[in-house]
């Protein structure tokens, strides 16, 4: 499924502001979420996460490969800080630590920052975008 714009939009500002989170199970059905630092677009359908620290959310991943990534912008109206927007992306993932895509990935996350490992890449492959942001359309899909 091709990411929407507004979308992207969203994924990029919560990405600044540290407000993306992927999440995971493990096969029994236990949840896991971390905080993402480092986000990338392969194309329209798919998004790069750096695999730095997984440890649970790795081994999640090699049992069950569903995932999901959520993002969330804020503004500031009348003195507080509300939702703005938020989309929660869900997809099959998979994990590359060879071939020329990792390695031109993994050249990259170190150019920036030499002490992070890029043990691994995993590729998400959205299949689902949800509203998140609070009102009428959350929860709703949104494609």
């Amino acid at each position: 499924m091709k990411i929407p714009e507004n979308v992207k939009d969203c994924l990029n500002k919560s990405l600044k502001e540290r407000r993306l989170v992927l999440g995971t199970t493990s096969k029994a059905g236990v949840p896991n979420a971390v905080p993402i630092g480092i986000l990338k677009f392969h194309d329209d359908e798919t998004l790069i996460v750096i695999d730095n620290y997984f440890l649970k959310t790795r081994e999640n991943l090699n049992k069950n490969p569903l995932a999901t990534i959520t993002c969330w912008n804020m503004e500031e109206k009348d003195g507080k800080l509300i939702p703005k927007d938020g989309f929660q992306l869900k997809g099959k993932a998979k994990i590359e630590d060879s071939g020329p895509l990792y390695d031109k990935i993994k050249a990259e996350v170190k150019a920036s920052n030499a002490n992070l490992p890029a043990k691994a890449i995993v590729l998400v492959k959205v299949e689902e975008i949800y509203d998140v942001k609070s009102g009428p359309n959350a929860g709703k899909k949104v494609q």
